[in-house]
């Protein structure tokens, strides 16, 4: 069902606080943030859910939440078009994040999403050694949208727990989740204390790991479902001061470009009949690159014929620019030109 506000703008202005819904924080500047922008009355235990999360691990919370007796899912706003003042303020000031959302469904099933490959595979993992029913999130749900607000802190991406209506109902004493029982903790389950557990020990492990890469961890064992650490090369360790940090967003051949830093080296980035072409500014002669290029979307970098870009390396490169070379496989002749990709997220790091 569409949302009936375009906008949390619009929905805050045609509804009152306190008496449609409310806004709960805990801010005490942590790293961490944990949100339910769908709780209360509108995704029935999530705030439950994130506040025990908050709770057990001692992070910040944001929670908004539906106060009706009734009609509450007329108070959803989808995430990419979430622009909740607090919540913005909050995300983009964290290095992780945790989005807990409800789905549909009527079997126990937490859905994996979100664009912290490291986070979300780390939480999936903790979570099924509890015995809980993880598994990636479908496409509808998987939150890997660049303007989606969860995957706006400073890593550019969260782990985003989209939590079935069975598995929710299953976080409290026989299923009763009205909310005079709900809001009582002695009507917690287990599972929900399980859950919690869970989602905290990903974060720590997560946290106390590769404190500066959000692509890997030192769990391997994904039952191959989430593309692990893609080409990754952990090995470069000869790092200067000289650093450029971008997305890359291609559609249908065309680039859009998101600084993270060092804007100030690039002067542009074209299309290469290898793949794609980054040309350099204020280097000076001789630097030679060191290069991480890590697609953030499930499906990789897909071409306008269905194939995908799984394989990416720096084809030619000197002071001036890097030609990042794209292939189907790694022992393929053929390179796919930029202007061929018709989908598809990466996260470019240059040192220089």
């Amino acid at each position: 069902m569409a949302d009936k506000y375009p906008s949390m703008t619009a929905l805050e202005a045609d509804t009152i606080r306190g008496v449609d819904w409310d806004i709960i924080t805990v801010d005490n500047h942590n790293s961490v943030l944990i949100s339910g922008i769908h709780g209360g009355g509108i995704e029935v235990g999530v705030s439950e859910s994130a506040t025990l999360v908050r709770e057990m691990g001692d992070y910040d919370l944001f929670l908004f939440e539906g106060l009706r007796s009734a009609n509450n899912s007329e108070l959803h706003v989808t995430s990419t078009n979430y622009d909740e003042p607090t919540m913005v303020s909050m995300v983009t000031d964290r290095k992780q994040h945790v989005a807990i959302h409800g789905a549909a469904g009527d079997t126990a099933i937490i859905n994996v999403g979100g664009l912290d490959i490291a986070l979300r595979n780390t939480i999936w993992e903790e979570l099924v050694k509890r015995g809980l029913n993880a598994k990636i999130a479908p496409n509808a749900i998987v939150g890997e949208e660049v303007d989606n607000v969860s995957n706006r802190n400073r890593r550019g991406g969260c782990c985003q727990l989209e939590l079935t209506s069975q598995q929710r109902k299953d976080f409290f004493l026989n299923g009763d989740w009205s909310k005079v029982k709900r809001t009582k903790r002695e009507n917690w389950t287990p599972t929900l204390y399980a859950f919690a557990e869970a989602v905290v020990t990903g974060i720590e492990k997560v946290r106390n790991s590769y404190q500066n890469d959000r692509y890997t961890s030192y769990l391997m064992d994904f039952y191959n479902n989430i593309d692990f650490g893609d080409d990754d090369d952990i090995s470069i360790t000869k790092y200067n001061e000289r650093i450029i940090h971008l997305r890359l967003s291609i559609s249908n051949g065309f680039a859009t470009i998101i600084y993270r830093k060092g804007s100030e080296y690039v002067t542009d980035i074209v299309p290469d009949t290898n793949g794609i072409k980054i040309n350099f500014k204020n280097v000076p002669v001789g630097t030679v690159p060191f290069i991480s290029f890590v697609p953030v979307s499930s499906e990789g970098l897909k071409t306008i014929v269905g194939t995908y870009a799984n394989y990416q390396y720096p084809r030619h490169y000197n002071a001036n620019y890097v030609v990042i070379g794209l292939k189907e496989l790694t022992s393929s002749n053929t390179h796919i030109p930029m202007t061929n990709i018709a989908s598809g997220v990466a996260e470019i790091k240059i040192h220089l």
